[in-house]
């Protein structure tokens, strides 16, 4: 592999932590795909855990744009709660625009969120993805202040999952038995046809 040893790593890790996993993957693994010593990792990255933060800090692009925007959206709400279908649209709208960056890592992106969710013995969630969670979760609560939140939690599990199972690449209608010729089957198309079912999702009452 050409490249410094710093690049070498990082590039061998993001390919290993996105085919394998977190848990799979262990640092003499990568020292072999990068072609450096095992101190090597240390002194560029630190432990296992930065070196995947900083994977999915590049990926997620942790560079304060989408917690920006974020914030940019509760300042136009002036105090008052965004409606649960424009929360829905922007979690959506976020990812899609992650996944289809011309770069290694957008598919990368759709390999991870897969395995971070459906691998949870990976247990490794990144402080970036951690903030932006908290930000859904507190617009929704206050979007639907009747709802329990350890109910709201589970929508949300549910949500995100639904959302992780169709950027994993799963064909859902394949596996359902029937794909009608013309029908769209892409992430774009099948993400914004489950609005309507996310949004009812999480506004149906409690109980």
């Amino acid at each position: 592999m050409r490249g410094d040893a710093k690049d070498r790593i990082f590039a061998a890790a993001e390919r290993l932590f996105a085919e394998q996993g977190y848990a799979a993957t262990s640092m003499r693994m990568i020292a072999a795909e990068a072609g450096v010593p095992l101190a090597s990792i240390n002194y560029h990255f630190g432990s296992k855990r930065d070196l995947m933060e900083s994977v999915y800090a590049h990926v997620l692009g942790a560079d304060g744009t989408r917690s920006g925007y974020l914030a940019k959206l509760d300042r136009e709400s002036g105090g008052q709660p965004l409606g649960v279908r424009r929360i829905v649209d922007t979690f959506i709208e976020s990812v899609l625009r992650l996944s289809r960056k011309d770069t290694v890592s957008g598919a990368m992106f759709k390999q991870l969120l897969g395995r971070a969710f459906f691998e949870p013995g990976d247990d490794f969630i990144p402080e970036e993805y951690l903030r932006i969670m908290d930000w859904y979760r507190r617009a929704l609560q206050r979007s639907l202040p009747d709802l329990p939140e350890d109910e709201l939690l589970r929508r949300m599990h549910f949500f995100v999952g639904i959302v992780a199972y169709v950027m994993a690449g799963r064909d859902v209608l394949h596996l359902l038995g029937r794909c009608p010729a013309g029908v769209p089957n892409d992430a774009d198309s099948l993400l914004r046809a489950l609005v309507p079912f996310i949004v009812g999702g999480l506004e149906a009452p409690p109980g």
